[in-house]
């Protein structure tokens, strides 16, 4: 019975998500589409430090040269907002292309720091190409407005354009972790010393890993300039790739469908601990992050519901030390 549930789920999953709408206030459906722009940045982030065991803390930056590039090229030379999101990918591919360039000698946390020191300078290097960029002021851009024929609100259409975008995020990721293509990242995790043994190309791979993940980071930044409607240099602070690292690791850092809950989770997480007590909201958003990887160390996705009440009783359970033979659990010696 179980496995004749899990054949419908996906066409259940898509009929739930295509009738959110009907449901849904139109504010809300707009967070939504935001925590989903998110999404496709974590699950290009979950594809880099997941499957292939490159670490990068440069996701925010990258999701802002996805941003830029859309609002520029709308703003500056009249492009419609929706054809400029396969650029908005290009763009920031190329840079995380450059980006990776130190992951073929550095790893670990050589190579995080190096990525967070470029997510930190990407404000700043906003503000000096403020010609470009508009400065502290940012950048207002055009909305694809909802063709007369289509029946719901504008955040509805909105909302649909960025079902798109993560459809054809999907789709890409399930067809590299499949075949060849997957092993060859997998290897590149597990042991890239076998992996070069075996033949397989470390420099090629892991440019194309850093390059299809910046794509993804580039791809959500555009669609976030387009659901926002205006960026500036705040909305890509250093914090912005801590945010999508958080994201990953919450929801399942090897889950595809882990990266769109991660989403979820640091878009409106914030806001209830806040609304639960403006003064300690920061706290309690702390406590959040510790109790889920307490009870979900493999983040949300990879926790089963059966398997919940077990997860919990761990958290509060203490395992008998081998320093002490005769302890029993709950006890500190065996007296």
């Amino acid at each position: 019975m179980s496995t004749q549930l899990l054949r419908f789920a996906p066409a259940a999953l898509v009929a739930a998500l295509l009738g959110l709408p009907l449901f849904v206030p139109d504010f809300l459906l707009f967070e939504i589409s935001i925590a989903v722009s998110y999404g496709i940045a974590i699950l290009g982030l979950n594809l880099l430090l997941g499957f292939t065991g490159q670490i990068c803390l440069a996701q925010g930056a990258l999701f802002g040269v996805g941003a830029y590039t859309t609002a520029i090229l709308n703003v500056s030379f009249g492009w419609d907002p929706v054809a400029t999101l396969p650029f908005a990918a290009i763009s920031a591919g190329l840079i995380g292309v450059i980006i990776g360039l130190p992951a073929l000698r550095l790893q670990g946390l050589q190579l995080a720091i190096i990525t967070f020191g470029v997510a930190s300078a990407f404000p700043q290097l906003l503000l000096k190409m403020d010609t470009l960029t508009g400065g502290v002021t940012g950048l207002a851009t055009d909305q694809p407005f909802a063709p007369k024929w289509f029946p719901g609100s504008q955040e509805a259409w909105l909302y649909g354009l960025s079902l798109i975008c993560a459809a054809i995020s999907i789709v890409v990721v399930t067809r590299l972790l499949r075949g060849d293509t997957g092993r060859m990242m997998r290897a590149l995790r597990d042991n890239p010393v076998i992996a070069e043994a075996l033949g397989v190309n470390l420099t090629k791979g892991r440019l194309a890993a850093f390059a299809v993940s910046s794509a993804l980071a580039g791809l959500g930044g555009g669609l976030f300039c387009i659901l926002n409607g205006f960026i500036s240099p705040q909305s890509f602070l250093p914090m912005k790739s801590i945010d999508i690292l958080i994201g990953g690791i919450v929801g399942g850092i090897t889950s595809i469908a882990g990266a769109f809950i991660g989403a979820l989770f640091v878009v409106f997480v914030p806001g209830f601990t806040t609304d639960i007590n403006p003064a300690l909201g920061g706290l309690i958003y702390g406590l959040c992050l510790i109790g889920m990887m307490m009870i979900a160390r493999q983040g949300i996705a990879g926790l089963r519901m059966e398997k919940l009440p077990a997860a919990i009783l761990g958290v509060f359970k203490f395992k008998s030390s081998s320093r002490f033979p005769g302890a029993v659990p709950g006890q500190l010696g065996g007296e």
